[in-house]
This record gives structure tokens, C-alpha cells and sequence, in this order.
């Protein structure tokens, strides 16, 4: 073998010696492509581009989100050009991550699975959007035409590899508990991504989004009958004579006026109007309307089943389901539901029939042609109608569920939306009282009495605006700043700072007996939302087990109920409890 180094060294020894390592790296190259195809760098170089941007933007490797992460990519890549499924990857997690953000800052629960599925919600969603939203469903998109146009060649491999993340999601949704249970092992124990079922928002800190919307998808069990001491309790006999006027309950969209002169807003003018005021306590904040309605219609908690009531269960409620509806139905009341909306927001239209509703009308009954979201007039307008055609001598309950204020609200000079809202309000509460003014019109002629209750279905998305005005102090939250967003609530709150986070004003107004009016805001106060169907109820000459039960069981302190509301009540009102009344 001749030397390659020149005798005399200089430029062409050192030429020698690196032309003698081209020749080895191309010997081990040529060795390498045995095991190392030349297509494989250019497959794992986005992947891996994915992966370390994880690492570095979560400052640590927390294998849940990347597990999660390297599934999403394969399945774009599945079908998109390498690099353009790296992109989609990031755009939808990303879009995920923003929506989260979104609704923790507006309702303080974090985004789920079935928030997805359900997209009659979506109307709601468009009012909250902002520039990162945006930009995320921009990238998506574009992502996904460019890699569509450069579309590889379908190869079986990354069919399969893609094919996981949707296996894992309907395996899920459908599969029984025992195929789970092999999918579980390997989440939960392989990769540490515990399911905290108990608390969403460490859920989605500790796994990721990605890996908490696929936990959330989780089929929801159907409650199933069994014993229960619910009944335990002596049941409340009405003390004093009962009545039979026709009721009007209405769920007010983020209505709110605090008692006391912190946060009076223009609702609080209903006083002038007769109504007595006082408070309740809802189980939801800044949205989850649904959840309200449901304590308010069952005058059971919501908080014991998982996720929206109405939005996994609508399929799954009886026909006749025993609720606060169903009781006036037997008792011979005609019952009308209505909503200022579309029918299929919260699954009300498939919801309301089994719930004891003969009569319903949404917004494809009235006239909505101004921009934003349909004025409450368009609903009481067509309550009036409604009312008029009723027999006179017929009892009538009417269920009527606003949204002219529902969020989000445009900040001005740093008011956190305050204004915005108070304007929406004060045209609301305006046409509250002139619907008011005409149902006791037509009631008088046909000699009858009405008794109005209304109450807000939680505080509206203000956070920064309540803490501006001393509604909440600073050890509500556990991030605060220059906009609603900004205000995250602390993870653990105390029973106490829960029922005040809850609490919504509760207006009640009998023309009939003022006095009665303010019995019953009495009752009320302090009490949870779910314990007003069963004030309502003593009202009436109708007795029955459940609803007298409920109120001795509402009859408690307030404070106790506090405490028993932070532990989610399923002591006291267990799930076959549901069963027997719902399913």
C-alpha cells in the first residue's frame, strides 16, 4: 500500500491525512446503511425536532406529553408531508392548550374531551376568541394544505404508526372496562400519567393536554338503582297555607348584583319592581349554564355526576325523569320551557321533553336579526304569546333561561368588562320588567296569581372587575394581572372562598303576599341552587317524598352545607339516588 503522506509533508501530508478519513467515514457509511436506511434521518428529524421543543419549552422531560406529542405527529404524518405534520402537531396541541386557557380564565374548569365532541357549544366559543387562538387554527390549517399538496406515498408503516392515537381514543370511548384496562397499564403505570379524576386542572398541569383530553374521554357509566338513606331525614311539612298560582322561573345568563355596595349592578333595580332579594350558591363560575339549570329543574346536585350533566346523560334520561317539571306536569300545570337560543346549545331541544316539558320554543321561534347575542326580549315576547293562549282556568308554569348577557365582555380604560356588562344588563332588566308588567296584566284578567323566581346561573366572567371591587381578595387567586385571563383562581380554594366564588343572587316576587316572598328568599339564603325547587315546592299543596325530604335536608345551616357543597355532596345524595329519579 503506497503512503498517502508526502515525504516532504506540509499541505500535501495534511491533504493525505484528510482524504484518509473521508475514506474511512465513507467505509462506515457504507456500512452503516445496513442498519441506518438514508430515509430514516430525514423521517425522525421533525419528530425529534417536536420532542426536544417539548423538552425545552417544559424545562424537563415529562414522558406523558411526550408520549402524547410523538403520537399526534405520527398520526399527521400518516398522511402529510414529514415537516408539515410537525407543524399540524404543534398548531392543534397548541390550539388546545389556548382554548384551555380560555376557559380556565373564564369559568375556572379546564377544557375535556366532551367540550370537543359537543359542537352545538361552538356558538358560544366564538365570542371568546382571541389573536393565539387564531393564529394556532391558522397554522393547523395551513400545515395541513401544504402537507396534503406534498403528500408521501402511503406506506403500511406509517398507516399503523398513525393509526394509534385514534385507536387509543375509541378504545376509550367504546371498549369495556377490561380492554381499558390493558391501555391504562401502559398510560398510567408505563408512563406515570396518573388520571386525577379528582382534580382536572393538576390533571392537565401534571400530563399535558394532550394526554388529558384523551383521559377525559373516558365513557361515562349510567348511575344504576340500589339502597340509599337519602330518606333517613323527616321530611319538612309546609307550616301556613299553600298556594296555586302560575310560576314563572327564570335562569338569568350571568346575572349578578352582590347585596351589599360592592358590586351593585342595574339587576339589583328588580327591588323597585317588588322582588325580594337574597342569595344562592352555584355550582359553576363565568359558564356551565347547564349545570345550574339542572339543580335548578331536579333540585339535585350536579356536582355528583361527572362532567355536564346534560351533555353526557341526555341520551340516558327517562321519559317522565322526576324532577320539579314532571311534579307541576302531574299536579296539572301546563309546563313550557324556553330559551332565547338554538335548541341543540346544551342538548336543551332532546333534554327538556324528558324532563317534564310538554312545550318548548327556542330562538328558531322568535325573531333574531341585530348581531351578537339575541336580546331577551325575543324570549319574553313570545312568553307573553304563549301565556295568553293558555286556558283560564288552567295553571301555568313557565321555565325561561335568558343570554343576552352571557360573555365575553369588551374591556374599556381597564374595566375588565365591566361596563360592557352592566349595559347589557341594564337592557335586560328592562325587558324583565316590562314582561313582568304584561303577565300580571293578563294574569289579572283571567284572575290569577304569578309568582316570578329568578336567579342568576352563576357570576358573570369578571374576575379582574370582582377583584377591582373587593368581591374577591387576592388569596382567591393564584395569578393575577391586567385582564380577566390574567386571573387564574388558586387550586385549592377553602369551603368558604367556594361559596362565595358561587353565589349568585336569587329574586323571588309573589304579588299576592310580599310576606310569602320573603319567607322563601329566607329559606333560600345561603342554601345551594338545588334547594330552590324545594322552597318552590312548599309553596304548593302537592306533596311528595323527594322534594319534603330535600327541604328538611336544605333546612340545614348554611355553613354546614359549605362544607358538605367543598365535598361534593355525594354523602348525601348518593348515585342511586339518581338512578331512581333520572335514569
Amino acid at each position: 500500500m503506497s503512503k498517502l503522506i508526502h515525504p516532504s509533508g506540509g499541505l500535501g501530508g495534511q491533504f493525505g491525512l484528510i482524504w484518509a478519513g473521508l475514506m474511512r467515514l465513507r467505509a462506515l457509511h457504507a456500512r452503516l446503511r445496513l442498519v441506518w436506511p438514508t430515509w430514516l434521518p430525514r423521517t425522525l428529524a421533525p419528530l425529534l425536532a417536536l420532542l426536544l421543543g417539548h423538552v425545552l419549552a417544559d424545562a424537563g422531560i415529562y414522558p406523558p406529553l411526550l408520549f402524547f406529542a410523538a403520537l399526534l405527529f405520527a398520526f399527521f404524518a400518516a398522511v402529510l408531508q414529514r415537516w408539515a405534520a410537525f407543524g399540524a402537531a404543534i398548531g392543534l396541541e397548541s390550539l388546545f392548550n389556548s382554548i384551555d386557557s380560555v376557559k380556565q380564565a373564564m369559568t375556572d374548569e379546564p377544557l375535556v374531551a366532551r367540550d370537543l365532541w359537543s359542537a352545538s357549544q361552538g356558538g358560544a366559543l366564538t365570542s371568546y376568541l382571541n389573536a393565539e387562538i387564531i393564529g394556532w387554527t391558522l397554522l393547523l390549517l395551513l400545515s395541513i394544505a401544504i402537507g396534503l399538496y406534498y403528500r408521501p406515498r402511503l406506506r403500511i408503516w406509517r398507516v399503523l404508526t398513525g393509526a394509534i392515537l385514534p385507536a387509543l381514543l375509541l378504545s376509550r370511548v367504546f371498549a369495556p372496562p377490561g380492554v381499558n384496562g390493558y391501555a391504562n397499564a401502559l398510560i398510567e403505570d408505563g408512563l406515570g400519567a396518573h388520571y386525577l379524576s379528582y382534580n382536572f386542572h393538576e390533571n392537565v398541569r401534571q400530563n399535558g393536554i394532550l394526554a388529558h383530553l384523551y383521559q377525559t374521554a373516558e365513557s361515562v357509566a349510567v348511575p344504576e338503582p340500589g339502597p340509599h338513606d337519602f330518606y333517613a331525614v323527616t321530611p319538612l311539612t309546609p307550616a301556613g297555607t299553600t298556594v296555586q298560582p302560575d310560576i314563572v322561573m327564570i335562569l338569568c345568563e350571568a346575572c349578578f348584583s352582590s347585596r351589599d355596595e360592592r358590586f351593585v349592578t342595574p339587576l339589583a333595580d328588580l327591588r323597585r319592581s317588588g322582588f325580594v332579594q337574597t342569595s344562592v350558591v352555584s355550582p359553576v363560575y363565568g359558564g356551565g349554564t347547564a349545570e345550574a339549570e339542572f339543580e335548578y329543574l331536579t333540585g339535585m346536585p350536579s356536582t355528583v355526576l361527572p362532567g355536564i350533566d346534560y351533555q353526557n346523560f341526555a341520551g340516558a334520561y327517562r321519559d317522565g325523569a322526576r324532577t320539579l317539571v314532571s311534579k307541576l306536569r302531574h299536579a296539572g300545570y301546563r309546563t313550557i320551557g324556553m330559551h332565547n337560543f338554538y335548541g341543540s346549545f346544551w342538548k336543551r331541544e332532546e333534554v327538556y321533553p324528558k324532563l317534564g316539558f310538554q312545550e318548548t320554543h327556542f330562538i328558531d321561534d322568535m325573531k333574531w336579526e341585530e348581531d351578537g347575542w339575541p336580546a331577551d326580549a325575543l324570549m319574553y315576547k313570545r312568553a307573553q304569546q304563549v301565556y295568553a293562549q293558555q286556558p283560564r282556568g288552567g295553571h301555568t308554569f313557565m321555565f325561561l333561561v335568558t343570554v343576552r348577557t352571557h360573555g365575553a365582555y369588551t374591556t374599556k380604560e381597564g374595566d375588565g368588562g365591566r361596563g360592557d356588562y352592566e349595559t347589557r344588563l341594564r337592557q335586560s332588566v328592562t325587558d324583565l320588567q316590562r314582561f313582568v308588567k304584561a303577565i300580571d296584566a293578563q294574569a289579572k284578567k283571567r284572575k290569577r296569581e304569578v309568582m316570578y323566581v329568578l336567579v342568576g346561573d352563576h357570576k358573570p366572567s369578571l374576575s379582574k372587575a370582582f377583584h377591582d371591587a373587593g368581591v374577591f381578595d387576592a388569596g382567591f387567586f393564584r395569578s393575577v394581572g391586567s385582564s380577566n385571563a390574567d386571573f387564574q383562581f388558586a387550586l385549592k380554594l377553602t369551603p368558604e372562598q367556594q361559596g362565595r366564588r358561587g353565589e349568585v343572587p336569587l329574586f323571588v316576587r309573589y304579588g299576592a303576599d310580599k310576606q310569602r316572598a320573603e319567607r322563601m328568599a329566607d329559606q333560600a339564603a345561603g342554601r345551594p341552587m338545588f334547594c330552590v325547587p324545594a322552597v318552590v315546592s312548599q309553596q304548593l299543596p302537592y306533596r311528595g317524598q323527594y322534594f319534603d325530604t330535600l327541604a328538611s335536608r336544605c333546612s340545614a345551616p348554611a355553613e354546614q352545607m359549605t362544607v358538605a357543597a367543598a365535598e361534593g355532596w355525594q354523602r348525601d345524595f348518593p348515585r342511586a339516588l339518581f338512578a331512581e329519579r333520572l335514569f
